[in-house]
């Protein structure tokens, strides 16, 4: 079974998926949005397709941790997600992810790759979330 992250945006979505046994985090694609529903249809698709089990979606709060108009829209998104899919949702923390994802493009020469930040993003983002279920089985 695969995980699934999102880094959610009004105009694009970044994804990043696990390997099959849900090891190890790699960035899959970014989407543009055109609307929900049309988000949503692909999401579908890509969650079949892949054998997703988990999804998590990047929750955009403050760095003090209160919510933000972002972070309210994406569980507003999350809840018609659940609906629409018979796979797990859960919201994970993505503060700093998309800071570190510009500073690893940086890092690299891939400045003007804005299009990947995203997926790369949400790659952080799936990244943290195996580290912390590594650590809890411990």
């Amino acid at each position: 079974m695969r995980i699934m992250a999102l880094d959610y945006g009004k105009s694009k979505v970044g994804i990043a998926l696990t390997d099959p046994l849900g090891v190890i985090s790699q960035p899959f694609v970014t989407l543009k949005v055109s609307s929900q529903k049309e988000l949503i249809k692909r999401l579908k698709f890509i969650i079949r397709e892949n054998n997703v089990g988990l999804v998590l979606i990047g929750h955009p709060v403050a760095s003090s941790g209160e919510a933000t108009i972002m972070s309210q829209e994406v569980t507003r998104f999350m809840k018609k997600l659940k609906k629409a899919i018979r796979v797990d949702v859960k919201l994970w923390d993505e503060r700093y992810t998309s800071k570190y994802a510009e500073q690893i493009l940086r890092d690299r020469g891939l400045k003007g790759k804005k299009f990947k930040l995203d997926q790369i993003a949400a790659s952080i983002l799936l990244d943290e979330y195996l580290k912390s279920q590594s650590m809890s089985v411990s």
